[in-house]
């Protein structure tokens, strides 16, 4: 009976031990996040930070409740050593993850919410799980990449900062000015308000005759909140500023020359 009273007492004292570990592990990370944003330096990965507090807590308990239920860890402890190399083989991989993924955290190789490319995945990163990097594509995939893979490959980071630079093809028919066009467009950029003008150059070149017009290409920085509204923007620009000018966007064109040839005399 007494036994049978001990198990439950110990049972009752493990579940204890598992529900203070993960309030406190709680509690710590509003902590942390209150502390992040009163110094204006909100968490970069707050999911992340959750992950590995919870893993840190879950260890501290689950040794507290090693220590409750075997009053001896010393053989435990042995045995944990000697099949240690066996496990070690087979979590060899996991293990690797984990590393990479710690790594990655303390070298702030990336960060929840960055638009990176990893291999041929593009999206944007949700979180650095213990095995795996979870990216969210731009068409609503979610991929879960190995640690591993992502810190011994190239990272391209998309993007790093608050703004980009979009680019924009113009074509405009062949009895164009193109030092007007130039001009015209270049206006166009300098005037719109959602384009970015200080600490960044945004200007026009040409870019070419083509089949059937005589192409510019534009060159601008926005905020990247701003993507399609600014793309919008311009055009709209682009449009009515051509048509005050009385300047049409062309269409396709295709010349077709006949040649006539002599009529053949037939032999006989």
């Amino acid at each position: 009976m007494n036994n049978w009273v001990n198990v439950v007492i110990k049972i009752g004292l493990s579940l204890a031990v598992l529900g203070i570990s993960f309030y406190i592990s709680k509690t710590i990370f509003k902590i942390v996040s209150a502390v992040s944003e009163k110094r204006g330096t909100p968490l970069k990965a707050p999911n992340t930070v959750r992950l590995i507090l919870n893993i840190v807590f879950f260890l501290i308990a689950a040794m507290i409740i090693l220590s409750l239920i075997f009053e001896d860890l010393v053989p435990i402890i042995t045995g944990i050593g000697v099949s240690g190399i066996i496990v070690g083989f087979a979590l060899q991989q996991p293990l690797e993850n984990l590393a990479s993924g710690l790594f990655l955290l303390v070298g702030r190789t990336i960060k929840e919410g960055d638009v990176v490319k990893v291999g041929d995945d593009v999206g944007i990163v949700e979180q650095v799980n213990i095995n795996h990097t979870h990216i969210r594509t731009f068409d609503g995939k979610k991929v879960l990449i190995p640690n591993k893979i992502v810190w011994t490959n190239p990272i391209v980071h998309y993007w790093p900062g608050n703004i980009r630079r979009m680019e924009m093809t113009v074509a405009l028919p062949y009895e164009t000015d193109i030092g007007l066009a130039l001009k015209l467009l270049q206006e166009v950029l300098d005037e719109e308000e959602m384009i970015v003008q200080t600490g960044v150059s945004n200007f026009v070149v040409f870019d070419g005759f083509k089949s059937s017009s005589i192409d510019f290409r534009l060159y601008f920085w926005f905020e990247r909140k701003n993507y399609f509204d600014v793309q919008n923007a311009v055009a709209e620009r682009i449009y009515s500023k051509l048509k005050e000018k009385g300047i049409s966007i062309p269409f396709p064109q295709l010349d077709v020359h006949v040649k006539e040839f002599p009529e053949m005399t037939p032999r006989g």
